[in-house]
C-alpha cells in the first residue's frame, strides 16, 4: 500500500514525491550543461538572505517581508505524504516558521497538501494561500484532490469564514485581501486551464459572497487591492466578440470599458505607478497602453516568458521560456525592445520584485531562494 500511494502521489505532484534529491541533482547537472555561464558574476555577490531549503513559491508583502512555501515530504505509517511549511522572513533573513506541514498531514486520516501561490493583504497583516490538497477517501484508499484558498493571519492561524454553509474559496484562486481587511476577492475557473474566469468576493465576518460583473468573464486580471480595484481583459461567454480592456470597482461592482483589443493572450500587468498596463498581444509581442489614453498603444517584441516591471517603468525583467521552466533573465527596454542580460545571464526558476522595488527574490534551479537589493542588478 505504501508503494501504491507513493506512486499516486508522485503522479499528482509531478514526480516530486519520489527521490527529490536525485531530481535536484539531475536538474542542476542539466542546467550546467545546457546553460553555461561565466565563472564570476554579480549574482555571486553575497545576497542579503538565502533560504537554503527547497522552496516551492514566495511572495513579498508591502512591508517587504517575504512569505515562503517550503516543500516537504514525509513517511508516515504506510504512506508518503507532502506537507509544505510556510515561513515568514525579513529581507535580511530574520525568519519564523508559521506553518509546520508535518503536524497537519501526520494524522489518523493521512492527507497531503502543497502550497502553490501566496498573496498578502495591503496592510501586510494577512495572507491568502492557494493550495492543492490530497485525501484518501473510503476503505479502498482512493486518492482525491482539490484546490482551495485558505486565509491566514501573519502568525499562521486560519481565519475562518463565518456563517457560510460551504466554503466559497474551494476552487478559488488568485485571491487578494481588499483594503478594508475584511473582504477577499478571488477568481473561479470557467474554462480550464485558467483560460476564462469569473470574479467573486466574500466578506469574511458574515460569509456573504457575490459574483461580480456577471455575465462578463475575464482572461486576465491584475488587482489594485489598496484601492479596491482591478484592471482586466474581458471576453464574452464562449470567447465571442472582441476582447476589452476594463477597469473594475470591486466594492461597488461597476466596470468601465477602456478600449477594444484586437487581440489579447493574457499575462496582464500594471506598472508600479499604475499609469500603464501591458499584456501579450500574441506569443512574443507585448502590447503597452497608457491608462490616460488607453486607445493608443505600442507593440514591443520581447519573446516568450514571464515578466515584471522595473520601478523606472522603462524596462521589464523577463524570464525567458515557458513559465513552469527555468530560464535566463533579461532586461527589455520599453519601447525600444533592446535586450540586456540580467544577473549575468544565469538561469533561474522564478523571480519577483518587492512592491516598492527595493528587493528582488530569485528561485535558483535548485529551488533555494536568494534575496538581493534590486539596485545591484539595475538595467
Amino acid at each position: 500500500m505504501k508503494l501504491k500511494f507513493r506512486v499516486a502521489l508522485a503522479a499528482k505532484f509531478g514526480g516530486f514525491a519520489v527521490a527529490p534529491a536525485a531530481l535536484l541533482l539531475a536538474a542542476g547537472l542539466f542546467c550546467l550543461a545546457a546553460f553555461p555561464f561565466p565563472a564570476s558574476s554579480a549574482a555571486d555577490d553575497k545576497p542579503s538572505f538565502v533560504m537554503e531549503e527547497y522552496c516551492s513559491t514566495f511572495a513579498f508583502a508591502p512591508d517587504n517581508r517575504i512569505a515562503i512555501g517550503v516543500y516537504h515530504v514525509f513517511n508516515h505509517k504506510k504512506y508518503t505524504l507532502e506537507g509544505d511549511d510556510l515561513w515568514i522572513s525579513s529581507p535580511d533573513g530574520k525568519r519564523k516558521r508559521i506553518i509546520e506541514g508535518a503536524k497537519l498531514v501526520k494524522t489518523d486520516k493521512p492527507q497531503s497538501f502543497k502550497i502553490n501561490e501566496i498573496s498578502w493583504s495591503p496592510d501586510s497583516q494577512k495572507l491568502a494561500i492557494y493550495k492543492t490538497t490530497y485525501n484518501l477517501a473510503g476503505d479502498k484508499d482512493t486518492l482525491t484532490s482539490g484546490d482551495l484558498t485558505e486565509l491566514l493571519d501573519q502568525e499562521g492561524r486560519e481565519i475562518p469564514i463565518q456563517g457560510a454553509k460551504e466554503n466559497p474559496l474551494v476552487g478559488g484562486y488568485q485571491a487578494t485581501w481588499l483594503a478594508d481587511g475584511a473582504t477577499v476577492a478571488f477568481l473561479t475557473e470557467v474554462v480550464k486551464p485558467r483560460e476564462l474566469a469569473e470574479i467573486h468576493t466574500v466578506t469574511v465576518a458574515t460569509g456573504e459572497s457575490k459574483k461580480l460583473f456577471d455575465p462578463h468573464q475575464f482572461i486576465s486580471v491584475v488587482w489594485d487591492a489598496p484601492h479596491d480595484a482591478a484592471i482586466a481583459i474581458e471576453r464574452e461567454r464562449g470567447m465571442s466578440g472582441p476582447a476589452k480592456l476594463v477597469s473594475l470597482d470591486l466594492l461597488h461592482g461597476t466596470r468601465k470599458e477602456l478600449a477594444d483589443l484586437e487581440n489579447a493572450q493574457g499575462q496582464l500587468t500594471i506598472t508600479p505607478s499604475g499609469k500603464r498596463v501591458a499584456f501579450f498581444y500574441d506569443g512574443d509581442l507585448l502590447e503597452v497602453r497608457d491608462l490616460a489614453t488607453p486607445a493608443k498603444f505600442i507593440h514591443v517584441r520581447v519573446g516568450l516568458g514571464r515578466y515584471e516591471w522595473a520601478t523606472d517603468e522603462r524596462h521589464i525583467l523577463l524570464k525567458r521560456g515557458p513559465e513552469a521552466r527555468s530560464g535566463n533573465l533579461m532586461w527589455v527596454s520599453i519601447p525600444d525592445g533592446n535586450f540586456t542580460p540580467a544577473l549575468n545571464d544565469l538561469v533561474y526558476r522564478d523571480f519577483h520584485f518587492s512592491p516598492d522595488g527595493r528587493y528582488i527574490g530569485v528561485l535558483r534551479v535548485t529551488r533555494n531562494l536568494a534575496i538581493y537589493p534590486s539596485s545591484a542588478f539595475s538595467p
